[in-house]
């Protein structure tokens, strides 16, 4: 996939990020370079002539010190450098500082290692990756409104059966409530909460109601 591609994870723990290291070295192919962010000078970057992402830690204690770092990668005058980060709390005041074309991405603290490792791969593919709430403010921001310069790919889209069953889980309906609101059997409600979950990358219903509330 994106063998000979960097991957490059910045922040002041480096230690606490070799599982997510390890998780995108298998899930994606990719070279994974960590670097420590604590030391003040920029951050040591490691990237092809094609392309290279790098993930900055953006946990909510100091988001202005992941703008800095953004600021100090950005300084490195390489255009081929994607950006993107990680460790963000939805709502957070990081989301009004920056945006696209500045970052290709953002992942928030629940996303699981799967969710990952699929926007890592968007990204390389010439997407963007962040929840259509933010799409919505960002496209509002552009010149016309239409956002005609933003590749924008969706998360994993779901049906229109999946959406509306989606809807139901995170108004705390059970199984047998979403399958007579819908005129459907339990079994067939139980299967498509199964794509869900596939689609979604999630593991339970707590899971994609998170998933829910940050994207939709």
């Amino acid at each position: 996939m994106l063998a000979g591609r960097w991957i490059n994870i910045v922040g002041p723990d480096p230690e606490a990020y070799e599982e997510q290291a390890a998780n995108l070295r298998v899930n994606t192919e990719g070279r994974v370079h960590i670097t420590d962010s604590s030391g003040g000078s920029s951050p040591t970057l490691k990237f092809n002539a094609k392309s290279g992402l790098v993930l900055i830690d953006a946990t909510e204690d100091h988001p202005g010190q992941a703008i800095e770092i953004l600021a100090q990668c950005h300084n490195s005058g390489k255009k081929q450098l994607m950006y993107a980060f990680f460790n963000a709390d939805p709502n957070s005041r990081l989301e009004t500082l920056t945006g696209p074309p500045d970052i290709h991405g953002i992942f928030y603290t629940d996303c699981t290692p799967g969710l990952m490792a699929k926007g890592v791969l968007a990204m390389f593919n010439g997407d963007l990756w962040f929840p259509r709430r933010l799409i919505a403010r960002y496209l509002s921001d552009q010149p016309g409104g239409n956002g005609s310069s933003f590749p924008v790919r969706e998360h994993d889209l779901l049906t229109a059966r999946e959406m509306e069953i989606l809807h139901l889980l995170t108004t705390g309906a059970k199984n047998t409530d979403i399958a007579s609101e819908l005129s459907l059997s339990v079994h067939t409600i139980k299967t498509h909460i199964y794509h869900i979950y596939k689609k979604l990358d999630v593991a339970n219903r707590t899971q994609a109601v998170n998933w829910a509330t940050h994207n939709l």
